[in-house]
């Protein structure tokens, strides 16, 4: 039997516009602000990016009022089909003639998304001592400006129309959504990767303050682990289940409780160490939200759980395909909404591709096939946050292309039979 030859090459690519879909977030969201004739507007505009898993949206503000300018990078992170939560920090790309600092903490909370428009839905920062922070650090020249800017971010209606779905592009969007251990240490919400070697992950969610209900909400690659606990004496407490590959887990702070702010703690044990995400950390002070980002390598015992998993589940036959080469590729995109999808494949009894993300860019699978049949079995890691796992996979054998759609789920598998007869001379 000929030695079998894998290679995963992982490459940015364009998706056909025929199965390409907007996410219905990204894009560019504008408002205008004119409270009396005789002043300029505010003009408030966010560009909302291509998400990460599904979940987590690279996003920058703009503000304008008079002289007045500021650009802002901020994370954002989809707490359900109709919420985005909006990230504390939001990172001064630009300011001018003043800086805001503190206050834009009150663009916090939801932006929800109803009849096309985007709206503001605060969780209220009162009595705190930032209402009158900053104001006169420049003297008496700019202070009816920054008392707008402060009115229009702590009080004022905000709801965005949108005006393009162009996803926002720069090249800071990865170190908002992916940030590079020991290299981007701005903090948008995300803490630093967690490498973990086991599957099973101990939580416990704890209120770190008197007990004031505080509730919160976890999920975990965009599936609800729990929505709206209330934190109280019965601290909840469950044993979770890690996807292969990265497993962004969103802990939302759903109110600020009778004392804020909400004082949740998400305590982790994982490979036998104890992780905290705290919203009492300075950091994370009136936050909406904070991301544990863990990223689990299976090992050989995960490969022999991966193949018990598969024989659990029914397979379901997709296509039979005639080939005339050894050397195949596999192309694969969602063609929906990437919503963290994420496959595992096997090649002939062999696991190749173990927590494979499915995402809108297309990605590569160079394989070498076996002469005769070949075996192609596709399983889902998880259903995403849209059930069922969807892609659509292109198979690329010499000057020959077959595209077909995957369906899978937690009971189903797919199966494509490759067969390879050499021609008799």
């Amino acid at each position: 039997m000929q030695k079998l030859f894998i290679i995963l090459i992982f490459l940015t690519g364009t998706v056909p516009a025929a199965v390409a879909q907007t996410d219905k977030w990204t894009g560019t969201w504008q408002m205008y602000s004119k409270l009396w004739p005789h002043i300029p507007p505010i003009v408030l505009e966010l560009q909302i990016g291509a998400p990460e898993q599904g979940v987590l949206y690279p996003a920058q503000i703009r503000l304008q009022y008079g002289k007045f300018s500021g650009v802002y990078e901020v994370l954002l992170a989809k707490k359900n089909d109709a919420q985005l939560g909006i990230g504390r920090g939001k990172y001064p790309i630009e300011e001018k003639p003043f800086k805001l600092g503190i206050w834009m903490w009150y663009l916090n909370g939801t932006l929800d998304q109803d009849n096309g428009r985007l709206t503001l839905h605060r969780m209220w920062i009162d009595r705190f001592g930032i209402f009158m922070r900053g104001l006169y650090d420049d003297g008496d020249l700019w202070v009816n400006t920054k008392v707008m800017l402060r009115d229009f971010l702590y009080r004022d209606s905000i709801s965005f129309r949108k005006i393009n779905n162009t996803p926002w592009t720069h090249a800071h969007t990865q170190r908002i959504v992916k940030p590079a251990p020991g290299k981007d240490s701005i903090y948008y919400g995300i803490y630093e990767r967690i490498e973990a070697h086991n599957n099973t992950v101990q939580l416990q969610v704890e209120d770190q303050e008197k007990y004031d209900r505080d509730t919160v909400t976890l999920l975990q690659n965009g599936r609800p682990i729990f929505s709206r606990a209330e934190i109280n004496d019965s601290n909840r407490r469950q044993t979770l289940q890690l996807d292969s590959g990265r497993n962004v887990l969103a802990f939302f702070a759903d109110n600020y409780g009778g004392l804020p702010p909400n004082t949740g703690n998400l305590y982790m044990q994982i490979d036998g160490k104890g992780y905290t995400f705290d919203f009492r950390h300075r950091a994370n002070a009136f936050a909406t939200f904070l991301i544990a980002d863990i990223f689990y390598h299976p090992g050989a015992d995960s490969n022999r759980q991966l193949t018990e998993r598969a024989k659990e589940r029914s397979t379901t036959p997709v296509a039979t395909i005639p080939v005339d080469t050894l050397n195949v590729t596999l192309e694969l995109w969602d063609g929906q909404v990437e919503d963290g999808d994420s496959i595992s494949l096997r090649l002939n009894g062999e696991w190749i591709a173990i927590g494979f993300p499915v995402k809108n860019k297309l990605q590569k699978i160079a394989v070498k096939l076996r002469p005769g049949e070949n075996s192609l079995l596709f399983m889902a890691d998880n259903l995403g946050s849209i059930p069922p796992n969807t892609a659509e996979l292109r198979i690329r054998y010499g000057n020959k292309t077959k595209t077909l759609g995957l369906n899978t789920d937690m009971k189903k598998n797919n199966e494509i039979k490759l067969i390879f007869e050499e021609l008799k001379k």
